[in-house]
């Protein structure tokens, strides 16, 4: 638009174009005279206004974003940092990686001392009161140990903007699995590496804390000396045990699963903080050594990836998972088997006390799991030691057997010498004992058959409601294709043979064999409706709340919300998303809408809070919430109202 546009014509008076119409054509002359030659006449000798104006023309020039578009401020006020940014006297290098609530970056440090480390900030939009409390649990979490297979945190602070972080000792090295696997190591060495995460977690558990997720991601084995040495990272979900810790409250869950689906304990997924306690982090071991042992976890990925909610909550209940070493048989089995990591160990090897010391690391009732990491430990020490282990009764024929084994060449001496005397008793209780086995393996067998039997009516009964499901996403994607959203060519066509699977798998739910081919198909059909979704113009299309229905898949989109998934092309798609970057929540109104929000603003260099600059600023921010239907309190009682 030209500034000549708005120069009224002779004989008339037009209303005087608003505030933001007069400062871009401002900024359209180059030459300040004649910028303010325009100004003269478009501000019709309204001193206030014009001061008003030449203060917003000054902090542009003092910084040229100050006019960028509303969604882009919005961007950049989430962004938070990057590299070449500093916190405190650290300055940072690059991301290493990113967690639920924070994000460690590579940074570089001064003074007192000149080295690299780990710096782990809290994310913007993150800062609500509960994190705020969870990220300072873990900071004081991480102060009260010292232990050298803990990563050792060297200070804490807060960033400028009020978000808390803490700087840790800088670990380069690959997760624990990745490492066993890259050197090759075989059982003894993997079962040493995890006695000493053992160690790590037993000592953070003297000091009231659990870890709460720990996974192989986070348990590194830097190098040193040509020596691998664990280091367990990443106490970001830790939960005091006792009060002294922290004079503030510690809020352990908002409403959300927190960990790591297939490393999490039963107890953890049920979302009740009250019965979690050190026998979780016990459960998550035994998740991690089934791993190390056989290169699968005891629960399939894939599928609680892919689960709802309430059925990862299930699965993790109620699923028993096979003995290490008749999950690495039948991976071993030929054709048509699942492909395990390879990690050097046999299923004769697992077979016996390793099968019973993982398995009481797993059970579903924290009641019969090891009572300490360091009980775990020290039950993989006497497995080491060929002597007998506490995981299962120690019958006397057990015993023996284990006696024997530590003992080798007295036992054969002496069985030489018995073994006339002994062989016909020896028989009968070989034979005793095989009916024994053959009686149990009969038993496992069939309480497994009914375990599927049950499973399979579950199945069923699941997806119906899939199909349901489905349904009503498919009828609201269709609305909204009616009311003039544009979508892509190619949902009409894709939206159809959804339509048509769906149709399909509905007159087969009685059909137990051809379940897999079919929800197959329908779960490739959705995820190319995805794609298109996720490729279409639209800004209208809620990305997130598509993905959230299909399948129910309410932790994936739970996971999308934590990585700040919901911004399409530049622009932020229709999605709830709160402005906690810059808003402090205020009472809620009682209307069960999301609460009001009184927004903070970066200013330029020099501008104060009653200048015209940060109500200009402040009414951006209001749009941008405005755009996405966010209630918002733009100016509060106590500030000074804008020059109007």
């Amino acid at each position: 638009m030209s500034p000549a546009s708005f120069h009224p014509s002779p004989g008339t008076m037009p209303e005087r174009p608003t505030l933001e119409i007069i400062l871009q054509a401002a900024l359209e002359f180059a030459v300040p005279e004649k910028r303010a030659c325009y100004l003269d006449e478009a501000c019709r000798g309204d001193r206030g206004f014009r001061e008003e104006v030449d203060s917003l023309v000054a902090a542009h020039f003092a910084d040229e974003s100050f006019m960028a578009p509303a969604d882009r401020i919005l961007w950049e006020e989430i962004r938070g940092e990057g590299a070449g940014d500093m916190i405190g006297r650290y300055k940072l290098i690059r991301q290493l990686g990113e967690g639920g609530f924070g994000t460690v970056y590579l940074a570089d440090q001064s003074a007192p001392v000149r080295r690299q480390v780990a710096l782990k900030v809290i994310k913007p939009g993150m800062d609500s009161r509960e994190v705020i409390a969870r990220f300072e649990s873990e900071r004081q979490a991480l102060a009260l140990m010292n232990h050298p297979n803990i990563a050792k945190v060297h200070d804490a602070g807060t960033t400028e903007s009020g978000r808390p972080y803490f700087v840790m000792e800088l670990v380069e090295g690959m997760s624990i699995t990745a490492f066993c696997g890259a050197e090759d190591l075989d059982m003894a060495e993997r079962l040493g590496l995890f006695i000493d995460v053992c160690a790590a977690v037993q000592h953070a558990h003297q000091k009231g804390i659990i870890h709460r997720d720990l996974k192989p991601a986070n348990i590194l084995v830097p190098v040193h000396d040509g020596e691998p040495l664990v280091k367990v990272i990443d106490f970001g979900i830790a939960k005091a045990i006792g009060s002294e810790s922290t004079g503030k409250t510690l809020f352990t869950q908002l409403g959300r699963m927190i960990g790591t689906p297939q490393y999490m304990s039963p107890e953890q997924a049920e979302l009740n903080p009250q019965t979690v306690d050190t026998r979780s982090d016990i459960y998550s071991l035994g998740v991690i050594l089934y791993e190390l042992l056989t290169g699968a976890t005891p629960l399939n990925a894939e599928q609680l990836r892919t689960a709802s909610y309430a059925e990862v909550q299930r699965l993790i209940r109620e699923v028993i998972p096979p003995r290490p070493s008749t999950k690495l048989t039948a991976s071993l089995a030929g054709p048509g088997s699942v492909p395990l990591s390879h990690t050097g160990v046999s299923p004769r090897a697992l077979r016996g006390d390793l099968d019973w010391i993982v398995l009481r690391a797993l059970e579903k009732d924290p009641e019969r799991r090891y009572e300490s990491a360091g009980a775990l430990a020290e039950d993989l020490h006497r497995f080491l030691q060929h002597k007998p282990v506490e995981a299962r009764p120690p019958s006397m024929a057990y015993l023996m057997q284990r006696f024997a084994r530590r003992h080798r060449s007295p036992v054969i001496a002496g069985a030489a010498l018995l073994t006339a005397l002994l062989l016909g008793a020896v028989g009968t209780s070989i034979g005793m004992k095989r009916a024994l086995d053959a009686k149990e393996e009969l038993t496992v067998k069939n309480q497994e058959l009914d375990r599927q039997k049950l499973a399979l009516v579950d199945y069923k009964e699941r997806l119906s409601g899939l199909l349901e499901s489905n349904q009503e996403m498919l009828g609201e994607i269709q609305s909204m294709s009616k009311s003039g959203a544009q979508l892509p060519a190619e949902f009409e066509a894709l939206r159809k043979e959804n339509q048509a699977l769906l149709d399909k798998v509905s007159s087969e739910v009685a059909n137990q064999e051809r379940y897999t081919e079919e929800i197959e198909r329908l779960q490739q059909a959705n995820e190319q409706l995805e794609q298109l979704l996720m490729e279409s113009k639209n800004p209208d299309v809620a990305v997130g709340l598509v993905r959230a229905k299909l399948f129910g898949s309410h932790i994936t989109a739970l996971d999308m919300n934590e990585r700040g998934q919901f911004y399409h092309n530049g622009k932020l798609v229709a999605y709830p998303v709160l402005l906690k970057a810059f808003a402090t929540p205020l009472d809620d109104d009682g209307s069960g809408k999301s609460p009001s929000r009184r927004l903070k603003v970066t200013l330029p260099a020099g501008a104060k809070p009653t200048d015209a600059v940060y109500h200009f600023r402040l009414r951006q921010l209001a749009s941008a919430a405005d755009q996405i239907g966010i209630r918002h309190e733009l100016f509060p009682p106590q500030e000074k109202e804008p020059v109007k």
